[in-house]
């Protein structure tokens, strides 16, 4: 376990905090961009979301549970694209309401659904969905063997589970690896990180079949060399000189991010599985 506060109460004041700046600088998709031919990080955001539910396959009105929903772009996305009807799920108050007031603004009311809660803790027994959808979520979560058994749960048979998360290596390549990471993970209130196999056998253990594992780390990588450039800006650095912190210290991860992407001490995995 790497040290620091990633506590349930520490991660709902991250997303709080800086919800509104993650929403003014990086769009309504606050996950990473998938880039292929020069597209904006607007374009390339949503692009990573049509890649997953083309890898997921998802069917025309479906019913999705969207676990770590954000300020609500892919659900947005998914309803207006595929007419799903999305149940989105965050820690932060502030993400609610501001998903809530973008459904709204676009009539998909009906459609749309945001609701306060732990992932830590999903408590979906029913066998309701027939997607499970999760953006970089996971890496905040301790127990990530619960949380996919947990997925599996709320799925009905033949659901899917579309997810996307910031891996390791399955093991590191060299030493100082390690200290990437951590500096990773402190940065960005992560317990840990896992590797594409664990989260392979994970689903596996949680009955889940048709598992699609795929790296897409030169597809998503760019996300933060536009990152740490948005931090130059004149106008960011003076807000920066004003925060806290611990805003300033989430700021600096960006470089080391985009270090532990480039030296490949981190990668990036996408998923899909199908329950048996």
């Amino acid at each position: 376990m790497i040290e620091g506060d990633f506590s349930v109460e520490a991660v709902r004041e991250h997303y709080d905090r800086l919800s509104v700046f993650y929403g003014a600088l990086w769009g309504e998709h606050i996950h990473h961009g998938y880039w292929e031919d020069g597209e904006s990080p607007a374009r390339a955001q949503v692009k990573l979301v049509e890649r997953l539910a083309a890898g997921a396959h998802i069917p025309r009105n479906s019913r999705v549970l969207d676990v770590g929903c954000g300020i609500g772009g892919p659900a947005l996305w998914l309803a207006r694209n595929l007419n799903c009807s999305v149940l989105g799920l965050t820690i932060s108050p502030v993400q609610a309401r501001m998903a809530t007031a973008r459904a709204q603004a676009e009539g998909l009311n009906s459609h749309l659904r945001f609701e306060i809660a732990d992932a830590n803790q999903l408590q979906f027994d029913e066998e309701g969905f027939d997607v499970v959808w999760v953006i970089e979520c996971s890496e905040h979560l301790t127990d990530k063997a619960r949380f996919i058994e947990s997925c599996a749960r709320a799925l009905k048979p033949g659901g899917v589970l579309a997810l996307c998360t910031w891996l390791t290596a399955d093991e590191y390549a060299r030493p100082e690896h390690a200290q990437l990471i951590a500096a990773v993970c402190d940065g960005m209130l992560c317990p840990q990180l896992a590797s594409m196999r664990d989260y392979t056998n994970w689903m596996l253990a949680g009955g889940f079949k048709e598992i699609e594992a795929e790296d897409i780390t030169q597809q998503v990588k760019e996300t933060w060399t536009h990152c740490t450039a948005l931090t130059s800006r004149p106008d960011i650095e003076a807000l920066l000189r004003m925060t806290d912190e611990r805003t300033r210290r989430f700021v600096e991860t960006f470089e080391v991010m985009r270090r532990a992407y480039a030296e490949g001490a981190t990668s990036y995995g996408m998923f899909t599985a199908r329950k048996l």
